[in-house]
């Protein structure tokens, strides 16, 4: 069977479907290579997206996830659990104002995220839950000189000191009202930026034409999610799911247990020890030799015997290797352990590696800045 395919260049070729390494793979690399050397857009517009204001909202949130709320114009990333203490969603929560707050979450999980939340608001509750989803539209400029992009289109101050890393901020951008968000699911520089949705094809050649001169194309899913692998950052219905609590899923940061207000599975997080899991999410390299790369759901093996799966993988092109992400037993979960990852049939030898494999552009950052500062 062949399917024909239009690369970034534009040209139409009729390449072979297979389950070994994607034909796409040297197109997801350029678009790797564009955000890490360059600059890239990406449409994120499905995200579920709510506004949550009024007095007692503040209350509200803070009994619905196990994190501390952040402060005004801040944002942060927050996960609702069951009351067994499951990780049944993630939002990454924008402060607005004194009790108006921002959610976002997966274009999958919209209906279900919105639907907790409605179900667990009091009846006589003063403040209100919208889903404004169809309303906004995201795009999101994402690389080494998306700061000079962005800065190209507005008046506001784009530094890192003066627009730092986890902050939102209500702007002019290219003429347009946005909220521009500093954050990216790549793990790289970069700002999403929430807008009128329909406001979206304007703005998007906007910035098109404001970073042509560094380069600027599209980017997608594929590149991104080989990226968040390297970061190590987690995804929700993959290594977040209701079959795990948030210390197997490695959310510890995130998770507050004895935060003044209760929150839905905080009593569950009390009790957790971290002797008591049943398994660990770890980041591995596997050694496939470029004949095929993991996706998620495959066998983990150690000693002929099942203990584990995968929840996703692909190539990483920075540091040349397939990787992904995988649930194992505790004892199996040292750095330098090896187990094999079936594909295909076959079993390749993978390696418990650094999580993160690769550092986020904030703490790169950081630490260039306290390196400098130390060395006087």
């Amino acid at each position: 069977a062949v399917v024909s395919t239009q690369s970034t260049g534009g040209e139409r070729t009729d390449t072979p479907v297979c389950y070994t390494r994607k034909h796409y793979h040297d197109a997801v690399g350029r678009e790797v290579d564009m955000i890490m050397n360059r600059v890239g857009v990406a449409d994120l517009t499905p995200f579920g997206k709510f506004m949550l204001e009024g007095p007692g909202a503040t209350k509200f949130l803070s009994s619905m996830v196990a994190n501390t709320l952040p402060k005004l114009n801040r944002v942060n990333i927050s996960h609702m659990l069951t009351p067994n203490g499951k990780v049944y969603a993630e939002l990454t929560i924008s402060r607005l104002d004194k009790d108006k707050y921002y959610l976002v979450t997966g274009s999958g999980s919209e209906l279900h995220d919105l639907r907790w939340l409605k179900q667990h608001m009091p009846e006589d509750a003063e403040f209100t839950l919208e889903n404004v989803t169809d309303d906004m539209g995201v795009l999101a400029v994402t690389g080494k000189y998306s700061r000079e992009v962005m800065s190209n289109m507005t008046d506001s101050p784009m530094s890192h000191e003066e627009f730092p890393f986890l902050e939102c901020r209500q702007m002019k951008l290219a003429g347009f009202d946005v909220q521009a968000t500093r954050i990216s699911y790549t793990g790289e520089l970069g700002w999403e930026i929430h807008h009128d949705a329909k406001d979206t094809g304007a703005l998007y050649r906007k910035i098109l034409e404001a970073g042509a001169d560094y380069g600027i194309g599209d980017y997608g899913t594929y590149a991104t999610n080989s990226l968040r692998i390297e970061k190590g950052f987690r995804g929700w219905g993959a290594e977040m799911n209701l079959d795990k609590n948030p210390y197997e899923a490695g959310l510890g940061p995130f998770i507050k247990p004895n935060k003044k207000t209760k929150f839905i599975g905080q009593e569950a997080c009390q009790k957790i020890s971290q002797n008591d899991l049943k398994c660990k999410l770890v980041v591995m390299t596997v050694d496939t030799h470029g004949f095929v790369d993991p996706e998620g759901n495959e066998t983990v093996w150690f000693d002929n015997k099942v203990v584990g799966n995968t929840t996703a993988g692909a190539w990483s092109y920075n540091s040349n290797t397939s990787i992904c992400m995988a649930f194992l037993p505790p004892h199996l979960t040292e750095l330098g352990t090896n187990v094999y990852v079936e594909l295909l049939g076959r079993r390749f030898k993978a390696t418990v590696v650094n999580d993160p494999l690769y550092e986020t552009e904030a703490v790169r950052t950081r630490n260039m800045l306290k390196k400098e500062a130390a060395s006087g």
